[in-house]
């Protein structure tokens, strides 16, 4: 009967404690009144999220590089949550989207992976600040191997149905363990038709760092591009970026788009 006892009294403290536990994860994963994964929830806190939202636009100077040659060189510009966004690159082409389609200017200079070009690297700048974007879903957060045998924890990131160009691709969220910041992001591309199994065969990763803030809000200023695997995490580097002359502004006049502009097909 004692024994009884205490195993009764043991579970209704472990009840208790779970109640509590939970009443406690529910309220982390509550962002005005939206449900957020705790991991997501305290990256979005690291990177200042509320800070990022007052704001209306974002520019910044990319240069990028793959297996040592250059293949993107301008300045991009988008609204803070991504209605538009424009690319403007060395040779004076501009790429605008509009919310709903993608125009490229001086009409001649239409070049295979445009599309590309105007939708990701603004995404890969702002991943910090679009976790819990409609539409988006995530794991249960985990240790997952990150590199050289260290692991970190990590959420896989994935999306509804009709969810932007490539609702098929998947990210590997890993948090940086001191700062909470984002670390990198696994990821597969299935942009241009490319089917999800195909695609996941070759998954590539970003990594995220030299992190200064820019209006009290953290920015990488160094991103590195890896081959992954999920057993080792980042393996082989292939290309690296260098964002520079990250600056806010509320000139939304930056987007008009040129009378002489075509459409870039999908």
């Amino acid at each position: 009967m004692r024994i009884l006892i205490i195993l009764s009294t043991l579970f209704l403290m472990a009840c208790s404690n779970q109640t509590e536990q939970e009443t406690e994860q529910a309220n982390v994963n509550e962002i005005k009144g939206q449900s957020v994964n705790p991991l997501v929830a305290s990256i979005q806190e690291a990177h200042q999220l509320d800070e990022f939202r007052k704001k209306e636009i974002v520019s910044f100077d990319i240069k990028l590089t793959f297996r040592g040659n250059e293949r993107l060189n301008a300045r991009i510009y988008s609204t803070t949550n991504s209605s538009k966004v424009l690319v403007k690159n060395s040779e004076n082409t501009r790429l605008l989207f509009d919310g709903n389609e993608i125009w490229i200017h001086p009409k001649d200079s239409l070049y295979e992976g445009a599309r590309f070009d105007a939708l990701t690297w603004s995404y890969f700048f702002m991943a910090p600040f679009k976790l819990n974007d409609s539409g988006t879903h995530h794991t249960q957060a985990e240790k997952m191997n990150y590199q050289n045998e260290d692991s970190l924890m990590s959420s896989k990131l994935t999306f509804g149905e009709n969810i932007g160009d490539a609702p098929d691709d998947w990210y590997i969220l890993y948090q940086n363990e001191n700062s909470n910041l984002l670390e990198a992001m696994a990821y597969i591309v299935t942009f241009g038709g490319r089917e999800q199994e195909k695609a996941a065969q070759n998954p590539h990763a970003i990594s995220y760092s030299d992190y200064k803030k820019v209006e009290g809000i953290p920015f990488a200023h160094k991103w590195k591009f890896w081959n992954w695997s999920e057993k080792n995490g980042l393996e082989d580097q292939l290309g690296e970026a260098t964002i520079s002359n990250i600056q806010f502004t509320d000139d939304h006049s930056v987007f008009n788009k040129s009378k002489e502009a075509a459409p870039v097909p999908k």
